[in-house]
């Protein structure tokens, strides 16, 4: 008997999102761009590089989401043609919130490299240190 799921309260699928992010971080070695420590131009790099693969991702999702998991026709007349609808509305719905997890990510991503950016230029200006900075337009990792 499959166990159902039922409806998580949004703090309690926060807590569980940021423990998942955290153990797959863990576990990813081009990470540590993305966890704390000290802020260069490298890892910022780096960071910019994993949204690049981030979005090749979420094209490729929505590019083949409807090829991969069609939406029923509603033309099936039996009981078994009826379980695989439902079926196929699950996997629909799951790949679909995939999809929208992708979509989050990507912006969480955008704003963690924002902010890197900000902190980078602090760190350069409290040093002395003269900078370009690079403006939202020039920058690769913002052009959809």
């Amino acid at each position: 008997m499959r166990r159902r799921r039922t409806a998580e309260p949004s703090s309690a699928r926060s807590a569980r999102l940021g423990r998942d992010t955290r153990s797959m971080l863990d576990s990813d070695p081009f990470a540590p761009p993305l966890k704390g420590g000290v802020i260069t131009q490298q890892r910022i790099d780096d960071a910019a590089a994993h949204l690049l693969m981030l979005r090749s991702l979420l094209a490729e999702v929505d590019e083949s989401v409807h090829r991969l998991v069609p939406a029923s026709n509603g033309v099936w007349r039996s009981a078994a043609a009826d379980g695989y609808a439902q079926g196929l509305v699950n996997l629909r719905a799951r790949v679909f919130a995939a999809r929208d997890g992708l979509v989050d990510a990507e912006a969480a991503l955008v704003d963690r490299i924002r902010r890197m950016e900000d902190h980078l230029e602090l760190q350069r200006a409290a040093a002395g240190e003269q900078s370009a900075p690079i403006t939202r337009g020039e920058a690769s990792w913002t052009i959809r």
